[in-house]
């Protein structure tokens, strides 16, 4: 913790100031004082005064070198702290116009459904119709609250819910089968799995569905392609490591950009989609499981998320 204060950008710019303040105090204080008095002192016993001052005039040198490194140092690691807080502000800028977005344009849709119902006598079927995409808009706005919640939990480092063992590719066709209402238009198919392996693994259920549905609706929802598709597939390892692959046929990930998009508040491009919170949370969900990620191209021309959770994780 000392460390981490010692290292901190307004300590180091103090330093960096008191070592300024200081070389230029060493430099007058020798050029005008030292200097007389060495002068002085070869005067005194018939010294060449050249050969002392050559000795005094390269420690001065040295000592203001190391200062003056001392600032550049300084100085630099300010630079490198500032332009980190430039990106944070713009990640953090992209995530308000992206979440406000998704807020501002389910309300919108609700708004414009409430004034039909209010101003329309309509049909029984205009109405239950009118109902669904008003329950759509709702899902919506509560999966976006749901995400700034778990991202609050997962930093305070609250656990989601209690440990349990359970068998992940039961788990994961649950989740299938419970939630179509809130995948967009697409395909998501679970391949079955060649072994009888029962696939436990001790987790929280409630994360890893949290994992699995961004991975899911990331996939679906960064498409172009005529009908989006999402593959789920469930495999052991060579050492017992459970191998989860979640392959798309989406836009794809470009090499450069597979580390930052795991950043909170990262999105790709300038045209932000979206709060920029979906990886962020799938990847320290995985940390939490003691997992890793790695992102590979997709012959479909999308992502392949690979998920290895270890055979025998560290407590939770």
């Amino acid at each position: 913790m000392r460390l981490r204060h010692l290292f901190h950008p307004i300590t180091i710019f103090i330093l960096s100031i008191v070592a300024l303040g200081m070389s230029l105090f060493l430099y007058i204080h020798w050029y005008l004082k030292a200097t007389d008095t060495f002068e002085a002192f070869a005067a005194k016993y018939g010294l060449d005064s050249s050969k002392i001052m050559a000795g005094q005039t390269w420690a001065v040198i040295l000592t203001l070198s190391i200062l003056v490194g001392i600032i550049l140092f300084g100085m630099l690691l300010i630079f490198i702290y500032y332009q980190k807080v430039i990106g944070l502000y713009r990640q953090q800028q992209n995530f308000i116009n992206g979440f406000t977005h998704e807020l501002k344009t389910p309300v919108a849709s609700l708004k414009l459904y409430l004034d039909t119902f209010k101003k329309h006598q309509l049909s029984r079927q205009d109405q239950l119709q009118y109902i669904d995409y008003m329950l759509s808009d709702v899902e919506r706005l509560s999966g976006n609250i749901g995400r700034i919640l778990n991202l609050a939990k997962i930093e305070d480092q609250k656990h989601l819910d209690e440990v349990q063992t359970i068998n992940l590719y039961e788990f994961t066709d649950a989740v299938l089968k419970n939630n179509p209402h809130i995948f967009p238009p697409g395909k998501v198919q679970l391949l079955p799995v060649v072994d009888k392996t029962p696939y436990s693994y001790p987790t929280m259920p409630g994360a890893f569905e949290i994992m699995l549905m961004n991975l899911i609706l990331n996939g679906l929802t960064h498409n172009h392609s005529k009908t989006p598709l999402v593959l789920i597939k469930y495999e052991i390892g060579d050492r017992g490591e459970i191998l989860l692959t979640i392959e798309d046929n989406g836009l794809g990930i470009p090499k450069n950009e597979r580390k930052k998009i795991f950043r909170k508040f990262y999105q790709i491009g300038s045209a932000p989609k979206g709060t920029g919170l979906g990886l962020f949370l799938v990847h320290q969900l995985i940390k939490l499981h003691r997992g890793t990620i790695h992102i590979d191209d997709s012959p479909q021309g999308g992502s392949i998320f690979k998920i290895i959770l270890p055979q025998r994780p560290h407590p939770l």
